[in-house]
């Protein structure tokens, strides 16, 4: 992969979503997935994919950090319940992924060399360096392998969530109530609706995948 990015010349977009933030959620949870050891605790599973508790909490910590970095206060953090929404996020990537694969979406070598040659993370003056890339990695205690690993379930993910998200659009009644708002910024307000009813999509389809999987969560572990 590191090869084929040094040789690359050429920018096709594909990605839906905007890939720093995807970097920066492939770093959040690196590593993901299955390590059966007898000496690893789970806090979950879904089917055969399981979340050891060290990743929960690298995933956790991580999360703490960003909204730090946001300048939220440590009350604000504590509303957010984080503990729950850091599980359910964790839970909810492996159950897209899961519904991806058997739907048939997939993330070709060449889209997976796009995103991560094209991200400013790993560019030096607007190119890809295969050093900074290559020390990103060391610092975040990644290789190559798992981090690109987890970078196509992002991108499975993205590819996932922008199909269903298609599917929601504004009722007749919903555009009527835009339509009849006196503001000025109607086309911004159409997005974040949009935007919102896609989100709520997304979450439906979700829950809707779970009640036919086998999920166990163990939350006494982060209690």
């Amino acid at each position: 992969m590191l090869k084929i990015m040094q040789s690359h010349k050429f920018f096709t977009v594909f990605v839906l979503s905007a890939i720093t933030i995807m970097i920066s959620v492939a770093f959040i949870f690196w590593g993901i997935g299955p390590k059966d050891s007898a000496q690893v605790t789970y806090v979950a599973s879904v089917e055969n994919e399981k979340i050891p508790l060290d990743e929960y909490w690298r995933a956790y910590d991580n999360e703490v950090k960003r909204l730090k970095d946001e300048n939220k206060s440590p009350e604000e953090i504590e509303k957010l319940h984080l503990k729950d929404r850091v599980l359910a996020t964790l839970v909810n990537r492996i159950v897209l992924v899961s519904a991806a694969s058997k739907a048939g979406i997939t993330v070709t070598e060449e889209e997976l060399q796009e995103a991560i040659i094209h991200t400013p993370y790993f560019q030096r003056n607007g190119v890809f360096d295969p050093e900074v890339y290559k020390r990103a990695l060391r610092l975040n205690r990644l290789n190559p392998q798992s981090f690109e690993n987890t970078m196509r379930n992002d991108l499975i993910i993205s590819k996932m969530s922008n199909l269903i998200g298609e599917t929601a659009e504004l009722s007749s009644e919903e555009l009527q109530i835009l339509e009849s708002m006196n503001v000025e910024n109607k086309d911004q307000l159409r997005s974040f609706f949009r935007s919102s009813k896609s989100s709520q999509s997304i979450q439906a389809y979700i829950e809707s995948v779970k009640r036919h999987m086998d999920i166990k969560i163990n939350k006494d572990l982060i209690s």
